[in-house]
């Protein structure tokens, strides 16, 4: 599969970028505690990679942005603030 060639608005100007397909991925869940008594799960999930092309780090690297989504899953809740079905 070729990489596909784009443009996108960055900072006030179209950036030359080129389409990375993603070819394997591992997302875990991050669980968080809250203050309210609720503990959630969030996953992020990437949609697409982005290299920009002719753009480095300071250390040479190349540049990419990741387009993505959140999945979140409520684990646990106060029974307060559960609505009653």
């Amino acid at each position: 599969m070729s990489d596909k060639k784009i443009k996108i608005p960055l900072f006030g100007h179209d950036v030359d970028a080129i389409e990375i397909p993603i070819s394997k991925s591992t997302e875990n869940f991050n669980e968080y505690a809250l203050a309210d008594g609720s503990t959630i799960r969030l996953k992020v999930v990437a949609t697409a990679v982005l290299r920009l092309e002719g753009q480095y780090t300071p250390e040479g690297d190349p540049i990419y942005l990741v387009k993505n989504g959140q999945v979140v899953t409520v684990v646990e809740a106060p029974k307060a603030m559960r609505k009653k079905i």
